[in-house]
């Protein structure tokens, strides 16, 4: 049976050393992440449990959840971030921001994808790191797709660059072992970029990693999928953000990864009316009693790319488009903060929700603070961008504050009531 071992002190060749003597065979390791997999039977885990400074857990299941659906897709979420985007002088498009997309693959070939993946790896069981499942390349679209020959359709920041990370099979099934590798290749890339002396804005250097996947919450600190979330975000500053799931209404349903208070969950409202949280977006409190998720975005009939040809669109609803448009609106507000405050101007969400009860927003039913369907709520876009940025207006082409009651309004118009 296949295992992951985390380090919880001892050097990585000390790990490695332990397993070799209980006879491990198959050994893989992550090497930033102080984690080794390999092959034991039930005698040699039991030994390797009892070594001190280490954790023995088997490697578990990963699946991606989706929702596919015979609705008509929703156009104005779309047309939000559009005009969200070229309200400002010149248009925000995401440019710098760069997100490792880890999931089935991309189609990297369609149109509203072309030259935006720029760099792949493949973990998954499967031979190429192309998607033939079909949900990486919704997930890319979403965060940083184009718009076509026709000019019609684009993700939330089109300027934005992807990794593509597949650590799921064309099945569409992953492990511990493809996440954790997965991640643990961003952190080298990231401490690569950081060594080279790269800006963070630059293509190379990963400031995100987006995880619309998910396996069943085991309330253990310790999953080594969790242990692998933390160590990114805490050493390597990388933004994780991850679907909540897709098994609502019922509580404690939040996936894992998303349960992990380091990473950034996300649940789903419907696309159209008034922000009612999704039927099927998974609640809160995790296994451990954290409330979750952190915050919700739109995530029903959402139209994306489709890894079936380069011209083609499909329709999908679930936290796993939630959760990319987070990603996405990551480079609108990040760009928008640089302009005013300069290059070196840092946003994370881990550092953001600090303030979250300040500029989210929700149903006026829901609890004012953190609850465990909406988080904190929608991030009131206009709000942040209004408080970080000084743009000139079309009308005016003069400098002045972003009129925030003028996007929220037109947020309220186009999603009813946002």
């Amino acid at each position: 049976m296949r295992y992951s071992i985390i380090s919880k002190g001892l050097s990585i060749a000390q790990v490695k050393s332990e397993a070799l003597k209980v006879g491990a065979r198959d050994i893989r390791i992550t090497e930033l992440l102080n984690q080794v997999f390999c092959e034991l039977n039930e005698e040699q885990a039991k030994a390797l449990s009892g070594v001190s400074g280490l954790a023995v857990k088997p490697v578990k299941e990963f699946r991606t959840n989706q929702v596919m659906t015979e609705l008509p897709p929703v156009e104005t979420i779309s047309d939000v971030f559009y005009l969200l985007r070229s309200y400002f002088a010149p248009p925000l498009t995401g440019t710098g921001l760069t997100v490792a997309v880890l999931d089935s693959g991309i189609r990297k070939s369609h149109e509203a994808l072309r030259n935006k993946v720029i760099y792949e790896a493949n973990y998954s069981s499967s031979p190429t790191a192309d998607d033939v499942f079909g949900h990486g390349t919704q997930v890319a679209f979403v965060i940083a797709g184009g718009m076509h020959a026709q000019g019609e359709k684009a993700g939330v920041s089109p300027g934005a660059s992807l990794f593509n990370i597949k650590v799921i099979s064309d099945e569409g099934i992953g492990s511990d072992e493809s996440i954790i590798l997965g991640i643990d290749k961003v952190c080298d890339l990231a401490e690569a970029a950081r060594k080279k002396g790269l800006s963070p804005t630059d293509d190379l250097y990963p400031n995100v990693i987006n995880l619309s996947l998910g396996g069943e919450d085991d309330g253990d600190p310790d999953n080594p999928v969790r242990a692998a979330c933390r160590q990114a975000s805490q050493t390597y500053g990388l933004d994780v953000i991850a679907a909540a799931g897709n098994f609502g209404p019922k509580m404690t349903t939040i996936t894992l990864p998303a349960c992990e208070p380091e990473v950034i969950a996300v649940g789903a409202v419907e696309a159209a009316g008034d922000l009612i949280i999704w039927d099927n977006s998974s609640r809160g409190p995790t296994v451990q009693g954290e409330t979750k998720p952190d915050f919700v975005m739109w995530g029903t009939n959402i139209e994306m790319a489709s890894e079936k040809a380069d011209d083609q669109y499909v329709t999908k609803s679930g936290t796993s488009f939630a959760a990319p448009m987070l990603s996405g609106l990551t480079g609108l507000l990040w760009e928008s903060g640089r302009r005013a405050y300069g290059e070196s101007w840092p946003f994370r969400w881990t550092q953001a929700r600090e303030f979250a009860l300040y500029f989210s927003t929700k149903p006026t039913e829901a609890p004012v603070n953190k609850d465990n369907a909406y988080g904190y709520g929608l991030p009131a876009m206009g709000t942040m961008l209004g408080q970080m940025t000084q743009v000139s207006t079309p009308a005016q082409g003069g400098i002045e504050m972003f009129p925030m009651i003028m996007l929220m309004s037109m947020m309220a118009r186009m999603v009813g009531g946002a």
